[in-house]
């Protein structure tokens, strides 16, 4: 995905969405609703990219299949600037992780529907329109409570350090918050005297797409968190991984296992299923979407001379997320400036 995940909005704009009009009806109704009281569509034929206006707004509304990249972003952001108006964008697939970087350089707020129409914001600038806007169904994201102290986390980076006379530096370490998106699945599994129908919980961080460890608690409930006092000035680290991408590595690794019949290969695919989270005794699978919740992360960059890295320690159990470090070193230095933004640093 490439977002910055949220929590679901139900409120002003709920409806079934059939077509792009049913689209650009809600994200009126719901620019009414985050203040901009005379949101009108603009109805068919062009008008530079906008699909609804106001006097202090403008949104465009993309219901296609694919995420919305950077360039399309920057055009209604140009039109917005010439004509003195905030610029918003809604969409039905998300957004690029370049557009996501773009957007909170300039502070536009990206928002995303569903065919149900439901919006939920998917970065800092629309989490903040929707609080000061108020009223019904804003709703908190879930969020596991943080359980290490910083003087914990801080050591916790510290043991991941490689090197005996010269060992790396810590130059960087901070606390965050990365989105995570649960998963039920449902199974069957052979018993002694028919096949069980059974149900497990996985998790995965929708940075990197990795399986997150299950802390041994559930996240606590919309609002009860202290994620403001702890996230970095640019909120939770955006969401990469579309929720789509994630069920696939499941569906998909298990229809691989299903069309061999070498043992060798069947046991490859088996174990690739169990680090996802399968149980190896599952005869069939299927697995769905359940809601994203907010994990904390302690983030550290360790150098040695000429090579840096990136390490992650879960704020809650301090175990290492050797994935997800693996996926933000291989983005630097890129990635530096936002692990500086996303974590309040130690």
């Amino acid at each position: 995905m490439a977002d910055d995940g949220g929590a679901n909005v139900s409120g002003a704009g709920a409806r079934t969405i059939r077509s792009p009009d049913d689209a650009e009806q809600v994200a009126a109704e719901w620019m009414r609703h985050l203040g901009f009281e005379d949101a009108r569509c603009t109805g068919a034929g062009t008008d530079g990219g906008v699909d609804v206006r106001s006097r202090e707004a403008v949104a465009q509304v993309k219901a296609q299949l694919t995420p919305v990249g950077r360039p399309e972003l920057q055009a209604l952001y140009g039109v917005a600037r010439s004509e003195g108006r905030q610029s918003l964008f809604f969409s039905l697939m998300s957004y690029t992780a370049a557009a996501l970087t773009w957007a909170d350089e300039v502070g536009m707020p990206l928002f995303r529907f569903d065919h149900a129409g439901l919006v939920e914001p998917v970065n800092v600038s629309a989490e903040a329109l929707l609080v000061a806007a108020g009223g019904p169904g804003v709703l908190l994201p879930p969020a596991w409570e943080i359980r290490l102290s910083d003087r914990a986390g801080r050591a916790a980076i510290a043991r991941e350090r490689r090197g005996l006379l010269f060992a790396e530096r810590v130059a960087l370490a901070g606390l965050g918050w990365i989105w995570v998106q649960l998963v039920r699945l449902d199974y069957t599994a052979a018993t002694r005297r028919a096949v069980a129908h059974r149900s497990t919980t996985l998790a995965f961080d929708l940075v990197s797409g990795a399986p997150f460890p299950w802390p041994g608690s559930d996240p606590v409930a919309p609002g009860k968190g202290k994620i403001g006092q702890t996230v970095g000035e640019k909120g939770p680290f955006a969401a990469t991984m579309e929720t789509a991408a994630i069920l696939r590595q499941i569906t998909d690794t298990w229809e691989k296992m299903e069309a061999v019949t070498r043992e060798a290969v069947i046991e490859r695919h088996r174990a690739a299923l169990v680090h996802l989270g399968v149980p190896p005794e599952a005869l069939t699978v299927s697995p769905t979407a359940g809601e994203r919740v907010l994990a904390p992360v302690f983030v550290g960059l360790l150098e040695h001379r000429r090579d840096s890295r990136v390490v992650v320690c879960s704020g809650v159990t301090g175990a290492s997320l050797v994935d997800l470090a693996s996926h933000l070193t291989s983005r630097l230095p890129d990635a530096l400036e936002e692990i500086v933004g996303r974590v309040r640093r130690l």
